[in-house]
């Protein structure tokens, strides 16, 4: 026993088609914008701070170890 399907182009399933299609690139627009916002460098305000609290870090750590190491200075002659 065999299955025949009919297919038939309605009006309404060629507007279904296109404005799936339509759906699909608008999206994949987004998805780009948002992947290309992403990987976008950042605003130079931005860096200048991101580089102003690296300096701070650092210098913190500068005075942690220093206290850090200060019992084995006095230990050792």
């Amino acid at each position: 026993m065999s299955t025949e399907y009919r297919f038939s182009l309605t009006p309404r399933l060629i507007a279904l088609a296109l404005f799936g299609g339509v759906a699909l690139m608008v999206l994949l627009f987004a998805l780009g914008y948002q992947v290309g916002r992403q990987m976008a460098a950042p605003a130079p305000a931005a860096d200048a701070a991101a580089a102003a609290a690296g300096a701070r870090l650092l210098e913190r750590a500068g005075k942690d170890a220093a206290a850090a190491a200060a019992p084995l200075k006095k230990a050792l002659p």
